[in-house]
């Protein structure tokens, strides 16, 4: 319907000031420009409602206080408005055949991130108890395997272990931040093959993002380690709002994890 109105207030503004003209209202229908006006307006915002931006139409506003207003020495005809008004109506063309869908890899991230969302929507009630410096700490955990501090992942994840006592969501998070801690160990000595001898249960299973048949899971240890990640990194980004910037922007780490288990988890 927004897409109809852009050429209809135009084309119609363009209409009701030729007719006043006609009845004597006003002297010339060249200035009775509002019409152009109100669709350039309306097509800004339909621009601004699309998944992708469309710079030109955005603009549209501008274009029409500088025709309209700033270029006093080409007085508005009604010419004028009928070329700006043809001209809005193929920017809504355009707007809605190359600018209303992501493109292909954009679509697959948007989706990914939609489902780590709901995500951390689904487990916010399990981890309401953990205090924000353990929090902090399972942020430092996760922030410093990202970037391969082994050491400090060790250092964090050591306090943040000590301070998650308890049974249920607040165990699977301690063994999340443990089988991460496990995998740093490794790495710091350079056995890369080697991971955290921790599992995560069948009851843990309501807690993790990933959860696909066995037979599909291609390498178990990375599984295990994936989950505690993505776990780690929510639990984090819930309970710690001091390194929530930190984390959005080191979203895309967890994003492709996921990314790499779409298919097994039908998505």
């Amino acid at each position: 319907m927004l897409s109809i109105a852009v050429p209809a207030f135009s084309f119609g503004g363009t209409g009701i000031g030729i007719l006043l003209e006609n009845l004597g209202y006003i002297e010339d229908a060249g200035l009775f420009f509002w019409g152009c006006l109100i669709g350039a307006f309306l097509l800004a915002y339909l621009a601004w409602g699309k998944p992708r931006k469309d710079i030109v139409s955005l603009l549209a506003p501008m274009y029409a206080v500088i025709i309209f207003f700033a270029t006093w020495e080409m007085k508005p005809t009604v010419i004028l408005q009928i070329l700006f008004n043809i001209s809005l109506t193929v920017l809504v063309v355009r707007l809605n055949r190359r600018f209303s869908t992501l493109p292909v890899k954009e679509q697959g991230e948007d989706l990914m991130e939609k489902y780590l969302y709901d995500y951390l929507h689904r487990i916010t009630p399990f981890f309401r108890g953990i205090d924000r410096d353990t929090a902090h700490n399972i942020a430092s955990a996760v922030l410093s395997f990202k970037f391969g501090l082994y050491s400090k992942v060790v250092a964090s994840a050591d306090i943040a272990i000590s301070r998650l006592p308890g049974e249920g969501a607040i165990a699977a998070a301690r063994k999340a931040v443990t089988i991460i801690r496990d995998r740093a160990v490794k790495l710091d000595e350079s056995d890369v093959k080697a991971y955290s001898a921790l599992t995560f249960s069948p009851g843990d299973e309501q807690y993790l993002a990933i959860i696909v048949p066995a037979d599909q899971i291609m390498n178990r240890d990375d599984y295990i380690l994936d989950n505690a990640i993505i776990l780690a990194y929510a639990v984090a980004y819930l309970c710690s709002p001091d390194d929530g910037q930190m984390l959005d922007e080191h979203q895309n780490f967890i994003i492709q994890i996921l990314s790499s288990y779409k298919e097994q988890m039908g998505l």
